[in-house]
């Protein structure tokens, strides 16, 4: 399933700029991850989020934004795969 999303603040900037669309595909139990992808995720109470994979262990998913003042993984820990709704492919 293919989903098309609307980017909205600047924690991925200059990779992601407020109001891009970007181009994701669903994720599935065979769907693999690499560090450096880009994924969107349930995390409450913030809802749905963009973020780089910057590492994976036993623990789960490290994501983080490129902006220093983003909310991510070194202030709620590593996120769960359950979590990970969607693997961003492009933007346009």
């Amino acid at each position: 399933m293919i989903r098309l999303f609307k980017v909205s603040g600047h924690s991925l900037f200059p990779l992601f700029q407020d109001g891009e669309r970007i181009f994701c595909v669903k994720i599935f139990n065979f769907t693999k991850f690499k560090t450096s992808n880009i994924v969107v995720f349930e995390k409450e109470p913030h809802g749905l989020m963009i973020k780089q994979i910057k590492a994976i262990d036993e623990k789960g998913y490290f994501v983080q934004g490129t902006d220093a003042f983003s909310i991510d993984s070194r202030d709620f820990g590593p996120i769960k795969r359950e979590s990970i709704k969607y693997k961003v492919l492009f933007k346009f």
